[in-house]
């Protein structure tokens, strides 16, 4: 016998974790929560503890991706001059597009808010996103990046001429990123 359930019901019921994405098998390096379609992460409340509760991070469900499905986009690399004031060199840093993150994420058209493990959090628009392709990096000059240097994940544009585009990507060039909030 099959229930109708009522339309309000229906529409105030949270979702279920999605079947489509298969659960993180290892450390999870990046969270992709809020207006997400896709999900394999259950929903956070404001006491979960951890990272993402110190940085009061709560959704109602997100999609964490480890190294290997990092790993599994396509790779792009992009060398910038980067590092500390007086101490900078080059680095080739390599990584997925954050456009097709996002898309996994069922998060294309959206905006996206990375968010440092120190709390720094940038606004990114999808225009920007699409028209200067940043990636995620998850390497630097071919080795992992690790937690206490730019990783475990870091936004990286390609290196622009514009003067006001690079100011304006500077600040959204997150580093230690462990969360984007999308909306």
């Amino acid at each position: 016998m099959r229930l109708a359930l009522p339309l309000s019901l229906l529409l105030t019921t949270a979702l279920p974790v999605s079947s489509e994405m298969p659960a993180p098998q290892g450390h999870v390096l990046l969270t992709l929560g809020g207006a997400v379609t896709e999900t394999n992460l259950p929903a956070r409340g404001e006491n979960d503890g951890g990272l993402l509760g110190y940085l009061e991070v709560q959704h109602d469900g997100a999609v964490g991706f480890d190294a290997a499905a990092l790993d599994g986009f396509e790779q792009f690399e992009i060398t910038i001059t980067y590092g500390p004031e007086g101490n900078q060199r080059d680095i080739t840093f390599s990584g997925p597009r954050l456009s097709e993150v996002m898309t996994q994420a069922g998060a294309e058209g959206k905006t996206a808010k990375p968010m440092a493990m120190d709390g720094y959090q940038a606004e990114i628009p999808w225009d920007r996103i699409a028209e200067n392709q940043p990636i995620v990096a998850t390497h630097a000059d071919g080795s992992p990046m690790g937690i206490g240097g730019y990783g475990p994940t870091m936004i990286v544009f390609p290196p622009t001429d514009d003067a006001d585009q690079a100011q304006e990507q500077a600040g959204q060039q997150v580093w230690a990123l462990a969360y984007i909030g999308v909306e």
